[in-house]
């Protein structure tokens, strides 16, 4: 089971310790809301951009698949609703999935390949997404609407590593459209701090999820873009994907 589960969690990108910039510059806010609709103060939570440092760490090319997810439920885990028509599509991200599921799975996947699985933390998904320019969108600041699946695109859900156009700068896959993806961090302002509190695991309350998804329209598919969910909720659009630290 060992190797088959490696291969469909598929390659793992180490990010080296560096620098970004996190969130989107006051500026720019308003002009987000004509851009994209809504007020000044829909796009608040995303500011004030900010220089976050990561340290190393690998993440997931893709969102956690079906196969993989499989051998999980083939080992006692919890099946996510509309499991037997998912398991039907292999090749697609797991969708259903709650913060509590998500962490399990991680827990397990970790034991079974002897690392140190888990949720990225939200600045680790954001820099494995932007890079350290700062962009909009993973492939750089001008929307392409064949880099990602999202409403305009009116597709049905797509396979993991459908738009290898749509990578980020460290070649990171789907994380713009597709499925929204949990992060292991709380729902808390800026600026973010990776030591008060927001990572913890046994902390009550909503966690950030991030991506966007294939029935959003493409505002929500930016980088910058955060998204909260109450953690024992979930829907046909969320799903997940891990990281380790080496």
């Amino acid at each position: 089971m060992t190797a088959a589960l490696a291969h469909t969690l598929g390659t793992f990108i180490t990010i080296p310790t560096h620098q970004f910039l996190m969130g989107t510059p006051e500026r720019d806010l308003s002009h987000l809301a004509k851009q994209y609709g809504g007020t000044r103060e829909s796009y608040r939570e995303e500011s004030p951009q900010h220089a976050v440092a990561v340290s190393t760490y690998a993440i997931a090319q893709t969102s956690v698949c079906v196969a993989a997810y499989a051998h999980f439920v083939a080992a006692g885990g919890t099946p996510p609703h509309n499991w037997q028509a998912q398991s039907l599509l292999a090749d697609h991200p797991v969708v259903n999935i709650t913060w509590p599921m998500a962490q399990d799975f991680a827990r397990w996947a970790g034991e079974q390949l002897q690392l140190p699985l888990r949720l990225p933390t939200e600045a680790e998904w954001e820099a494995a997404a932007r890079g350290t320019d700062g962009r909009q969108f993973p492939w750089g600041d001008t929307w392409d609407a064949t880099a990602a699946a999202v409403k305009e695109r009116g597709l049905p859900l797509p396979a993991v590593a459908s738009f290898p156009h749509g990578a980020s700068p460290w070649g990171c896959l789907d994380m713009a459209g597709t499925v929204w993806e949990w992060t292991q961090s709380l729902d808390a302002l800026y600026p973010y701090q990776a030591d008060d509190g927001r990572n913890r695991p046994d902390a009550p309350g909503r966690r950030i999820i991030r991506g966007g998804c294939y029935v959003n329209p493409h505002g929500y598919a930016r980088t910058a873009c955060r998204f909260r969910m109450d953690p024992v909720l979930t829907n046909p659009f969320l799903g997940m994907r891990l990281v380790y630290t080496p």
